[in-house]
């Protein structure tokens, strides 16, 4: 019995994985206070004492031997031991051991991320306080507090190690919570210093460092110890040591889209040419970088650099044209920019491979001096997305800023707004509309501000005094001067634009001009933010929070990426993803406009309510681009992506692997990596939005995540090289192998991309194919095995796929998936060929399992004489086949076969061949056979052998459902129909768990027997209805359905049920099959007062050597009786309760006629003979 003790939270035990049931207070207490010290024997005055403090009741002792005996009852070993009692537990099972073991590792954790990685686990044992129902009672027991102690240390230790890690920013959020719920532990404040300090924020460092010395002067009436005072210093005078080193950057390769810039300078060949190259060169060299591209190479005077590697941005193309338009001003030069996927090498530097260089060296080759030369991508990419979208889902957010800014201009207080979104959800149109008919200035921040951290303050003086690139530095300075008369203002503000070196008081010279401007109420929108250097960011919260008596409005517009980078301060705006209903309504305008037809819930669901995503779909689509990602929106995604750290973003693009939906296993097979690393890299993808977390998963013991786009997911795949999928598929498959079945088809899609890839880089991948197809048939033969034939369906589809042709594999993967198809009627097409590349090869083996699935599937569709041909040519095959074990497998198969066309003693001698060599499943369907075989030839003790059929399927974990449904067919022969309605729900619930459907069909099209022998008329006809709907060619359906109907009175559609059932049993030429067909046209023909004696003569010779068959009941007895036969025309007939009955009732003893059929449990023919 496996019992767990869980005290890291409310007192939880569970028994076998079951919660049980603890009792009251009392008994919860005792076994709580036993379990903070486990294994130690808890002396009675201490139990005493914990219960009672400060006195117990007289009868104490009593009432703890009555908790403890409870206790013991209900599993717990609880032992006496002077001078008290010992609680016996697995340490390992005891969530307070495991989490003082898990510290102790963690303390000698030979590096930072494993002993991050220990306590991240310790800490995850806790559910909340410990003991919290104890505590909530009233408990204040003394190891409480010093077990809650431990995990304060803990947590400490944990803030230690991810700091160390280079995790500040991550914890940053958890470390300020803690901080503030333990205001007076230096510890703690240290390490929030330490974080603010590396996230780029030393004035809340040193801000934290003061409330923590008040807090203690306040409260202790102590001052800081001396780390803490070290560690101020430290931040104040900005000390090297407390920089975290910086990791070596893992080397990345992926395929994505960059802007490729190449120039060639001409600079002449005299003497000073080298001289004038080199300058040359440095000086395109800075012209890219500052506007954030990385030169990748050069050669001579031609210069390639990219944009858009190792970070993209939507610009990418826009600043590499720049660049080339400032190098062929600035020298004697031509450019040329291609745009398109490339490899990129991410790492230490960046390297760039491909054909897209190639095609840039090319358009290089048709420019002239002085021209810049672009591809039909680039100047896609360079031409406006147009702003004709209606404004739409906004309109609460529109009106807050109405309110903010109405509240400004009355009160003349300044206030500042932070409009957070993803890219594309509408902040620049919400700006837009909000600030149109108002006094507004606007700046723009770079992505590249770390060139200019002012360009956004910059670019609101220029647009104010409308000044333009192309001015000089004269009309510059003009310009300023018609802002402001002040000569001192005017040049700080020259110098912000670029006129003269900028001091220190530019700042507050644009504050000032601000200020001045906002005599009335005023708008100054930053935007893009998160690109903004911290300088300006502080700038403007100090500008919104110190400014008196101005009606000033700062908005400031943003990604997400900035709060996570920062807290927001001021009021926050979230720009959430617009409603269905908005998106629609978005989408129809747009459609409209553009005259574009398409399915309106795909691009809901593409557009996933980002209004720039709506847009560029239906744009594409007007331009007849269909089943791609727009530019745009790849562009804007992949900028998303670039601003994880390189480890999570390698994970997220193996996740992409895996699809929509990822487990950590799976993606650390798919990456190669611990899984404790990469659940850790999903939570943080998680945190920032590209991921969710599904609340059950369908692995178990796996947490579930699901990309929160498909756009993220489309784009993160894309970037994994095609060289690299192939393997990664490949991983992927394998570790989806070790899932249940249900999995079959994510299995059989990364074996297939992993071929297909491998096959489409040119990659050898005979191994990789082999490897795929046996996993495939492996999984196919287990699927089979469980009677899953639409999972085994699926499974040899797939391997075929991977089959080259002429692959000496193929034929057996088509006999295979025929045999699978054969089931429902199909692989014809299939199994043909399997027979002739079998006997091609000479594998007389493999064509007789071939033309075996040939007769199962001609027999399911009703073709009979077909059937027996294939049958036929299987005893052909095996007649010369070698044996082994393949031909046992047949002949097993080969003897149901012919116990179904009513060749009962070759089955039964067939059988017993394949059971002298027959293993596993197949010697189960030998001994199936053999018992049904004999049922029919009498001999009751065949169901022995059906029952050994039975056990050994399940000793062997597969499906049992078919054997079964076979077993109620014996019983009914036998004349058993309580047994067979019972073994018949047995077949059910085995083929409902193994979703067996076509054991399930075949039990419901065969649900009429039981309700005729229950007498239940009306239910059986119906059952019937539908049973012929599904399968007209059976001759059995409208043999019963016509004594139904002759039973109640319906003679003329008997009538005609028994005419057809006559026509359908003489097709499939089987004795069996005749019987009922016959007697039920003898009873009408004798009803017409007609001679019956030629359908008696004839059922008479297809009698002898078999059943009678369950439905025909007292019916045959009856015809023979009326036509003048007597108990000796049944001498030849097989035994069951049913030649019983019928030879009592031809013997004219009624009565015991009418036991025989109430024993057998049929309610109708009991009537009959009444």
């Amino acid at each position: 019995m496996a019992v767990e003790f869980n005290v890291l939270g409310p007192l939880l035990v569970r028994v076998n994985g079951r919660e049980l049931a603890l009792g009251g207070f009392t008994r919860r207490a005792v076994l709580g206070f036993l379990l903070l010290d486990p294994g130690r024997v808890v002396s009675i005055s201490e139990l005493t004492e914990a219960l009672w403090p400060g006195g117990h009741p007289p009868t104490a002792r009593g009432i703890l031997l009555n908790v403890v005996s409870a206790l013991r009852k209900a599993g717990l070993d609880i032992v006496t031991r002077k001078p008290g009692y010992l609680l016996r537990a697995d340490p390992d099972r005891v969530d307070l051991h495991r989490f003082r073991a898990l510290l102790a590792r963690a303390a000698t954790a030979a590096t930072p991320e494993q002993a991050a990685a220990l306590l991240r686990d310790a800490l995850a044992l806790w559910r909340g306080p410990v003991l919290a129902d104890l505590v909530a009672d009233g408990v204040t027991w003394p190891a409480l507090v010093e077990v809650a102690r431990l995990r304060d240390a803990a947590v400490e230790d944990r803030f230690d190690a991810e700091i160390a890690c280079g995790r500040h920013r991550e914890v940053l959020a958890e470390l300020e919570a803690f901080a503030r719920d333990h205001p007076v532990r230096e510890r703690v404040q240290g390490q929030l210093m330490l974080a603010l300090y590396r996230s780029g924020r030393q004035a809340d460092a040193l801000a934290v460092f003061r409330r923590a010395r008040d807090r203690l002067a306040a409260e202790l009436g102590i001052d800081p110890g001396r780390e803490l005072v070290a560690l101020e210093q430290a931040v104040l005078t900005q000390d090297p040591a407390l920089a975290l080193p910086p990791p070596a950057l893992p080397v990345l390769l992926e395929r994505k889209k960059v802007s490729v810039l190449v120039t060639r300078l001409e600079l002449g060949s005299d003497e000073s040419a080298d001289e004038r190259l080199e300058a040359g060169v440095a000086d395109v060299r800075a012209r890219i970088e500052a506007l954030g591209g990385a030169v990748v190479t050069t050669l001579g005077s031609t210069v390639c650099a990219t944009f858009g590697a190792p970070v993209s941005r939507e610009d990418d193309a826009a600043r590499a044209v720049r660049a080339a338009f400032e190098v062929v001003s600035r020298h004697p030069a031509a450019a040329a920019v291609r745009t398109g996927p490339a490899l990129v090498t991410s790492g230490d530097r960046v390297e760039v491979s491909g054909t897209l260089l190639d095609a840039g060296l090319a358009l290089l080759a048709r420019a002239a001096v002085g021209e810049v030369r672009t591809c039909p991508a680039t100047d896609r990419a360079l031409t406006p997305a147009g702003d004709d979208a209606p404004f739409v889902g906004r309109a609460a957010e529109l009106e807050q800023l109405r309110e903010t800014f109405e509240e400004v201009s009355r009160t003349r207080r300044p206030r500042l707004v932070t409009l957070v979104g993803e890219p594309g959800a509408g902040k620049s149109r919400l700006v837009r509309e909000f600030t149109a008919g108002r006094h507004a200035l606007t700046g723009r921040t770079p992505p590249f501000s770390h060139n200019d951290p002012l360009a956004p303050l910059a670019e609101i003086v220029r647009g104010h005094a409308e000044v333009f690139d192309t001015d000089d530095a004269a009309v510059v300075t003009a310009k300023i001067k018609a802002i402001s008369t002040d000569p001192w203002l005017v040049a700080q503000l020259s110098a912000l634009v670029g006129v003269g070196a900028q001091g220190s008081d530019v700042l507050m010279a644009w504050r000032r001009l601000v200020e001045q401007l906002a005599a009335e109420p005023l708008v100054v929108v930053v935007e893009d933010a998160h690109w903004a250097d911290d300088l300006v960011l502080d700038f403007l919260h100090g500008l919104a929070d110190t400014a008196e008596d101005v009606p000033l409005l700062v908005l400031v517009t943003a990604r997400p990426e900035l709060v996570a980078r920062r807290p927001a301060r001021g009021e926050t705006i979230e720009l959430a993803p617009l409603s269905e209903e908005d998106t629609a309504l978005l989408l129809k305008v747009l459609m409209t406009r553009h005259d574009v037809a398409a399915d309106l819930g795909t691009l809901l669901r593409r557009s996933a309510g980002n209004p720039l995503f709506a847009g560029e779909y239906v744009r594409m689509l007007r331009d007849g681009v269909r089943d791609e990602l727009p530019d745009t929106v790849q562009t804007v995604i992949g900028a998303r992506l670039d601003s994880l750290p390189p480890l999570e973003k390698v994970v997220l693009q193996d996740a992409a692997v895996l699809g929509a939906t990822v487990w950590p296993g799976a993606v650390a097979a798919v990456a190669e990596r611990d899984v404790a690393e990469v659940a850790r890299s999903l939570e943080v993808l998680r945190q920032r939005d590209f991921l969710q977390r599904r609340p059950t998963s369908n692995v178990v013991g796996e947490t579930e995540y699901a990309f929160s786009h498909v756009l993220v997911r489309d784009v993160a795949y894309d970037r994994v090289p095609r060289t690299s999928k192939a393997m990664k598929h490949f991983h992927a498959a394998q570790w989806v192998r070790a899932l249940p079945l249900e999995h079959v088809p994510l299995l059989a899609h990364h074996f297939q991309e992993a071929v297909w890839l491998a096959e489409a880089t040119g990659r050898p991948c005979d191994i990789l194919g082999r490897h795929a197809r046996e996993a495939l048939t492996e999984t196919g033969r287990k699927a089979t095995a469980l009677a899953a034939r639409a999972t085994a369906t699926r499974c040899y589809e797939a391997a075929l796929a991977v089959c080259p042709p002429g692959h000496g594999d193929r034929a057996g993967l088509l006999t295979l998936l025929g045999a699978s198809l054969s089931w429902t009627g199909g692989g014809t097409r299939e199994l043909a060929e399997a027979v002739e590349l079998h006997v091609a090869a000479r594998d007389f083996a493999g064509a007789a399992d071939a033309a075996m699935a040939a007769w199962r599937s001609c027999w399911h569709r009703g073709e009979h004489a077909e059937a027996v041909r294939h049958l036929e040519q299987t005893l052909g095959f095996l007649a010369v086949a070698e044996p082994d074990e393949r031909v046992f497998a047949v002949l097993a198969h080969t003897a149901h076969a012919l116990t179904l066309v009513g060749r009962t003693d070759e089955a039964v001698t067939t059988a017993r061949a394949a059971l002298t060599g027959a293993t596993g499943t197949d010697r189960a369907v030998a001994l199936q056979t053999l018992g049904l075989s004999r049922v029919k030839k009498g001999e009751a003790a065949g169901i022995d052998d059906m029952r050994q059929a039975v056990t050994e399927r399940r000793a062997a974990g597969v499906s049992t459902s078919l054997c079964l449904f076979d077993m109620g067919t014996a019983y009914a022969m036998l004349g058993d129909a309580r047994a067979r309605r019972a073994v018949r729900a047995e077949a059910r619930v085995a083929a409902q768990r193994h979703g067996d459907q076509y054991t399930l069909s075949r039990l419901e099209s065969s649900r009429y027997v039981e309700l005729f022998w229950e007498g239940d008329y009306t239910a059986a006809l119906a059952n019937l209805d539908a049973s012929i709907a599904a399968g007209p060619a059976e001759p059995f359906y409208h043999a019963i359905r016509g004594r139904i109907r002759l039973l109640t009175g319906d003679l003329g559609n008997a009538r005609a049920d028994a005419a057809r059932a006559l026509e359908l049993a003489r097709r499939k030429n089987h004795p069996g099959e005749l019987q009922h067909p016959l007697v039920l046209a003898a009873r009408i023909a004798l009803l017409d007062g007609e001679p019956a004696g030629r359908w008696v003569d004839e059922l008479l010779d297809v009698l002898p050597g078999n059943q009678i068959t369950g439905p025909i009941g007292a019916g045959l007895p009856i015809v023979l009786a009326a036509t003048g036969h007597g108990p000796d025309s049944l001498a030849g007939v097989s035994w069951s309760r049913w030649r019983d009955a019928a030879v009592a009732f031809l013997a004219g003893d009624r009565g015991a006629a009418l036991r025989a059929y109430r024993e057998i449990g049929s309610v109708p023919d009991a009537r009959e003979v009444r």
